[in-house]
């Protein structure tokens, strides 16, 4: 978690200013966090006899991979938007702010209650992803009557959903984590 915040920061800056290079340097520092840590996951699986921290162990990376991924497929997103030049209108880009703001103090809750066990926190990992997900889909219900009326692009449009979609799995997935820690 350390190690991906910083990360999580420069792709959202990298985003907003639509600067492919800074982009792009966030999503290849993103998958070598990820990969860095595969090499302990792989020994810990392949270990016939796990204890009961192993096992929880093994747990808790299938769902921090899930995330990974979700992650990994919303920077891949943002990355095609900023390549291509493809327009997002303001409303849409104050959305995405707005969920990615969530998403990181979410992250960074999950990192301080896996330091810490305190409930408060734990409870705000789970508020955050209930009012992620009610947003995004508050949010693409506006999206859909902006496509209906010719506001957003097609193109846009399946960059915009995807980035919710990816937000919206991110959160449920580091909800999953904190219940599982």
């Amino acid at each position: 978690f350390d190690s991906v915040i910083p990360i999580i920061e420069d792709v959202k800056k990298g985003f907003f200013t639509q600067n492919h290079s800074i982009l792009e340097e966030g999503r290849s520092k993103f998958e070598e966090a990820v990969k860095s840590r595969v090499p302990y996951a792989e020994k810990i699986i392949e270990e016939k006899d796990k204890d009961e921290t192993a096992k929880k162990y093994v747990d808790l990376f299938i769902t921090i991979q899930s995330v990974a991924l979700a992650v990994e497929n919303l920077i891949n997103k943002m990355k095609t938007k900023v390549e291509l030049k493809i327009l997002f209108s303001e409303k849409a880009l104050s959305e995405i702010r707005e969920l990615y703001d969530v998403f990181q103090t979410q992250l960074r809750d999950t990192r301080d209650y896996i330091l810490t066990r305190n409930p408060h926190l734990k409870e705000k990992i789970m508020a955050a992803k209930e009012r992620l997900i009610e947003l995004a889909r508050e949010y693409d219900l506006v999206h859909q009557q902006r496509l209906i009326t010719g506001i957003c692009m097609p193109k846009a449009s399946y960059l915009y959903i995807d980035m919710t979609d990816s937000l919206k799995r991110i959160a449920r997935g580091l909800a999953d984590f904190a219940e599982k820690a």
